[in-house]
């Protein structure tokens, strides 16, 4: 009998043995995937603690979500601008030389006006019946307007049609009709749609303008004035 309980006690205090050896490398196999302290406050501290060049940065938002697509925008803008700026000094260049091209005509325009000043003077008004000359009252007033085809010669089409517009209050104020004959597309196309009723005819020269495009706004202002259509005929210039 104690040879027995010996042995059954025997195999209890293995089989406890046995439990707790498993159980010691149950947790030793566990806290080898467990992680440790030191990298759990390490990461913690890489996620809280941002840099001082980010601090102050605010949230970019993207639209499309895109940000290439972006960048192909600002670069395609961009060069949009360097395009328009040079045809801008293009077109100021051309102004500059119509400008000049005008400048150099006009001590012959001078000239021929004394000329013709002079023979008026000697000859007396009375013995000349000459329409041009007549003087009569003013009841209605033509404004040549000169502007040009395109936008790229800075100020000048808003700076020629304000100036119109301020001389038509003026004769209007006066109880002058006014009427406008424009020649370019930015005073046509602003008369057209804001003006229309006073705009009688238009012409387009291009960027060459010809004899034959000066005869035909000539001849279109004689006939007004000869049939006293209108009195008085006035262009602008900058």
């Amino acid at each position: 009998r104690l040879a027995t309980k010996d042995v059954s006690a025997f195999i209890q205090f293995k089989k406890s043995t046995m439990k707790l050896l498993c159980l010691a490398s149950f947790l030793a196999a566990a806290s080898a995937f467990a992680p440790s302290r030191s990298f759990i406050g390490e990461r913690a501290t890489q996620q809280v603690v941002e840099p001082r060049s980010h601090a102050n940065r605010r949230a970019t938002i993207v639209m499309d979500g895109k940000a290439n697509a972006i960048r192909d925008r600002i670069k395609t803008v961009k060069n949009t601008k360097k395009i328009t700026m040079a045809m801008k000094l293009v077109a100021a260049a051309k102004v500059r030389r119509a400008q000049d091209s005008v400048l150099a005509t006009r001590p012959f325009s001078e000239t021929l006006q004394s000329v013709f000043g002079g023979l008026i003077e000697r000859l007396g008004s009375d013995s000349l019946d000459l329409p041009l000359l007549t003087a009569r009252e003013v009841k209605t007033a033509t404004i040549v307007l000169v502007t040009g085809d395109r936008g790229l010669c800075g100020g000048y089409n808003n700076f020629m049609i304000k100036k119109a517009e301020k001389r038509i209050v003026e004769l209007q104020d006066k109880g002058i009709k006014v009427e406008v004959i424009s020649i370019g597309k930015k005073g046509t196309t602003y008369f057209n749609r804001y003006r229309k009723d006073i705009l009688v005819a238009t012409f387009e020269c291009g960027q060459n303008p010809n004899s034959e495009d000066a005869t035909a706004i000539s001849n279109t202002l004689l006939n007004r004035f000869l049939s006293e259509t209108t009195d008085t005929v006035e262009i602008g210039r900058a």
